[in-house]
């Protein structure tokens, strides 16, 4: 009888043998589909990389473009600022023998030899790696180098990034010669010493050209290209020598250079120029206009880095009119002579009020380059200029007209503690019941606090976030006064809203940015939307052409050929002060302050007296140049610059003079019972209504 053991025993070994390859032919084929997917998803990260890179044409004809230039609303050339390191063309006919042998022999002993990558090079790379356990030798080819150099220096040095670069090294030698290649490559790889490209290095080094490079200066400058910023330090000149001998061996290895010249050319001592001689200090980058000018650097280098502008250079169109800058430049170094003690910096922005760009900006009214502070665009307390605001917020919500009337008495509140807070007026007077025209014409402050009750702070807020001002504003009362700080910048593209009847647009310098070979990269479309009704607005500036005509503002009247509307601001016991208005072409926005250091000269420093008279100075110069429009005028309202004006034999109090450093606004406040504004029933009542929509309550740390 046959053996059943045996025979059971042999069925088992089969069905396990079949399901041993059935297994394995199922792991086979999981591992094939990850294989694919992990292929698919290479490929994919590796497109991605790729897509970026621009047609590799252009370096038939290349030339290093890693500069910025600057143009003007006329597209005429400002400046034009290097942003890199400068180096020379090499052409392919002109590449020194000694330095051809020494660069192949210290970077790419194969390079007639492969097609851009180098698997010998890879190989030998990674076993060099393995014996010393850590990165000590590359196996990129120099037309791997190349690509990288061009393409990828800022990228992280990942798998994908590698593959990418070997990419491009195969296509840069699937259209380019090898001297072509070699030529590149010498243009553009960095020697350290602020050195970039062949010609460069051997100025920097040995202050000759590279034709003249002897064999042991070409083995040293190409022993630098492995660590150039290291090895291109005189602190390491020993270590560089060193290198340079590892070189020389290596051009003897490679049949470049015999032992005879090898042993001659390390004997020879090298001649280093002096470096420091070479570099100079406080060179400045560029001269013209630098406020404005490093405003659009700043603004540029958050859209790009600086090796897309150094791969592609960059064109930047701006918004400015040289003219109108020269002109605040002037005004602002003449009239800063003649500022009060204490004030000790102005700045100046004018905005065109046809499309909200910038026509001039000037950040401070001394040398920019012994104190880079921009004041155009940095904050400084905004005192009396943000009244507008709260009277165009009742006016708006229907609380008020210009002719209503609130009352400039004394104002109390109280604080849980039982602490009184009296604010006053400047002048330590009061009017008693008047119109809202004449509280803002004379810039009563009981009167706007009054006002800011009414309204309520919630929404005067809303209507300053709406004008375009996005600084933070802490929810109190000292709000009426003038508490929050702005930037000159946003404060001006505010006021452009009221010179457009309501209408808002973003304050914008920039037009559009292409690469130098014409290549738009950057486009920029202002945006004009309606942010307050076209007849409150009117209001507000036929309120503000009084404060210019008998008001606050008087210092700022210009011909009668050029209509003004505009507002004094003074805050911080004088540390910051304002005028900021405009015309039908132009609003500008001045401002000057100093620091709580340095005592204000006199009671009399505000934003009436000192920098009204900035304003009219600058625009007087200004339509001297651009002669006004004929007929052009304000946006004032038809019903009220058509009754007769009110008028006064008081004096402008100048009372917007804010003393709110009299108001601890981080203390909390009881709110006394408010004292309503009247409404004068001989005018029609406004029924606009503000939409309540998106209004926010701001909560501040105290």
């Amino acid at each position: 009888m046959p053996d059943l053991r045996r025979t059971g025993q042999k069925v088992d070994y089969i069905s396990n043998l079949r399901a041993l390859l059935t297994l394995v032919r199922g792991l086979a084929q999981v591992f094939l589909v990850f294989a694919t997917l992990g292929i698919t998803v290479v490929g994919i990260l590796i497109a991605q990389e790729l897509a970026r890179i621009p047609d590799l044409g252009f370096l038939k004809d290349y030339r290093p473009v890693d500069a910025i230039s600057i143009y003007d609303r006329d597209n005429k050339l400002i400046e034009t600022i290097d942003q890199g390191l400068p180096r020379t063309v090499i052409s392919p006919k002109s590449i020194p023998d000694n330095v051809k042998w020494a660069v192949l022999a210290a970077e790419d002993k194969r390079f007639y030899q492969h097609h851009g990558v180098s698997p010998e090079g890879i190989t030998r790379a990674m076993l060099a790696n393995l014996s010393k356990l850590r990165l000590a030798e590359g196996g990129s080819t120099i037309s791997q180098q190349l690509a990288k150099n061009l393409f990828f220096v800022d990228e992280k040095r990942t798998g994908i990034v590698k593959l990418a670069e070997m990419v491009v090294a195969y296509q840069i030698e699937s259209r380019y010669s090898k001297e072509e290649i070699l030529a590149l490559y010498l243009t553009e790889i960095y020697f350290g010493n602020s050195a970039r490209g062949i010609e460069q290095a051997a100025q920097k080094y040995f202050g000759h050209s590279a034709s003249r490079l002897t064999v042991a200066e070409a083995a040293f400058l190409a022993g630098i290209i492995r660590a150039p910023s290291y090895l291109g330090s005189p602190q390491h000149r020993k270590e560089a020598i060193v290198r340079q001998h590892q070189v020389l061996d290596a051009m003897v290895e490679a049949g470049f250079l015999n032992q005879a010249d090898e042993l001659k050319a390390e004997a020879t001592p090298l001649a280093f120029t002096d470096t420091a001689r070479q570099n100079p200090r406080h060179i400045v980058p560029f001269k013209k206009y630098p406020y404005f000018i490093s405003l659009v650097l700043d603004t540029v280098r958050k859209r790009f880095d600086n090796h897309e502008i150094g791969l592609n250079g960059i064109k930047i169109y701006t918004t400015l009119d040289q003219t109108a800058q020269t002109i605040a430049e002037q005004t602002l170094a003449r009239q800063i002579r003649y500022a009060p003690p204490g004030i000790q910096e102005e700045a100046l922005v004018a905005l065109s009020i046809k499309d909200g760009s910038v026509l001039a900006l000037v950040g401070g009214a001394h040398d920019f380059w012994k104190n880079q502070w921009n004041c155009a665009v940095n904050v400084h307390t905004a005192g009396s200029s943000l009244k507008p605001f709260i009277y165009l917020t009742a006016f708006t919500s229907g609380i008020a007209t210009p002719e209503s009337t609130v009352s400039d008495t004394p104002f109390t509140m109280e604080d849980e503690n039982g602490k009184k807070w009296t604010p006053k007026n400047f002048d330590g007077k009061y009017m008693g019941e008047i119109t809202i025209r004449e509280a803002l014409v004379q810039s009563r402050n009981m009167c706007t606090i009054r006002t800011l009750e009414q309204v309520g702070i919630a929404n005067a807020i809303n209507t300053i976030r709406q004008a375009g001002i996005s600084t933070p504003i802490h929810p109190s009362l000292s709000l009426a006064l003038g508490s929050p700080a702005v930037t000159p910048l946003e404060l001006a593209g505010a006021y452009g809203a009221f010179a457009r009847g309501g209408v808002s647009i973003t304050p914008w310098f920039i037009n559009r940015i292409e690469d130098a070979r014409g290549r738009v990269l950057d486009i920029n479309q202002p945006i004009m939307h309606r942010i307050f009704p076209q007849e409150q607005t009117a209001w507000i500036v036929d309120l503000l052409s009084e404060v210019v005509r008998r008001g606050t503002g008087t210092q700022a009247r210009l011909s009668a050929a050029h209509p003004v509307a505009g507002k004094t601001g003074t805050a911080d016991k004088a540390k910051d002060i304002w005028f900021v208005g405009f015309t039908p072409e132009i609003v500008t926005c001045v401002w000057g302050g100093g620091d709580e250091k340095s005592p204000i000269a006199g009671s009399h420093v505000t934003g009436g007296t000192v920098m009204a008279q900035v304003f009219r100075a600058f625009n007087t110069a200004y339509y001297q140049k651009f002669p006004a429009v004929t007929g052009a005028a304000l946006p004032t309202s038809k019903y009220y610059s058509e009754k007769t004006p009110v008028k006064t034999d008081k004096p402008p109090s100048h009372s917007n003079d804010v003393p709110y450093w009299q108001i601890d606004s981080s203390t909390p406040m009881q709110q006394a019972a408010p004292q309503a504004v009247q409404v004068n029933s001989n005018v029609q009542k406004s029924h606009s209504e503000r939409l309540q929509k998106g209004v926010t309550e701001y909560h501040w740390d105290n």
